[in-house]
């Protein structure tokens, strides 16, 4: 597994996480996929899969957002953050569904 670690100002410049978009604009992160993975008292936790400006690479990180307008939190939960490089792959899901009737 492959880390890059980047600074919260690094992050910021390239728009992550709050600034990033599905199409490319000069000097930021393109945003590849963002899902939101846990819910706590006063946050939620999301991950997010962007594409590098500086080496074309996709990347995982993972941050935080307030639930409410009023409620302040850190969104990164570091000043340096891991960021685990990502590829996109195909995978096969098994799911148990409700039986058809005849």
């Amino acid at each position: 597994m492959t880390i890059r670690t980047f600074t919260t100002d690094q992050l910021e410049e390239i728009g992550v996480p709050f600034e990033c978009y599905g199409e490319p604009i000069d000097g930021f992160a393109t945003e590849l996929h963002r899902e939101q993975i846990d819910t706590r008292r006063w946050v939620s936790v999301h991950v997010l899969v962007f594409r590098a400006p500086d080496d074309g690479k996709a990347y995982r990180v993972t941050y935080q957002r307030p639930l409410t307008e009023h409620q302040e939190c850190d969104t990164w939960f570091d000043d340096e953050i891991k960021a685990v490089e990502m590829e996109q792959r195909e995978v096969t899901v098994t799911k148990w569904l409700p039986v058809k009737e005849a």
